[in-house]
């Protein structure tokens, strides 16, 4: 007698290809556009800190994303230590993780996602929407008590 498993609700396995290389900077990009609620929190990977960013800072997210064109999407994985991370935690409990390599590339991919990472590079990103110089900024940005 043979016995086998079988999955009724198969929400972790995908056996299907991502859709395009800009799948998950587009759904945060919908939320964004829907008014989704969020909190920012930069991590420095090299002081194994994490930092809860001002909402006064939060349109960094939606001026970078809205500064993307087709040609900073890249479709080969980035593979670099990442110095910061970025994490997006909407309050319907939905998570992003931005992992910042550089000050030229990103990845983008939720805390759970099924598929690879979007990869971006920030080429021709204005400075002021500059991931990797916006985390620097953060983290030198003196905490108040």
């Amino acid at each position: 007698m043979l016995c086998s498993c079988t999955i009724q609700d198969p929400k972790y396995i995908s056996l299907s290809k991502k859709p395009n290389n800009h799948y998950y900077t587009s759904e945060i990009k919908k939320k964004l556009l829907e008014n989704d609620p969020f909190t920012l929190y930069v991590f420095d990977t090299n002081l194994y800190k994490e930092i809860k960013v001002s909402s006064d800072e939060d349109d960094i997210i939606e001026n970078f994303i809205g500064s993307l064109t087709e040609t900073n999407y890249l479709d080969n994985y980035i593979v670099e230590k990442e110095p910061f991370r970025i994490k997006i935690v909407f309050d319907d409990t939905s998570k992003y993780l931005i992992k910042v390599f550089s000050s030229s590339n990103i990845s983008i991919s939720p805390w759970d996602g099924t598929f690879e990472e979007d990869s971006i590079s920030m080429e021709n990103v204005p400075l002021g929407y500059n991931l990797f110089e916006f985390c620097s900024h953060i983290q030198n940005t003196p905490t108040s008590n």
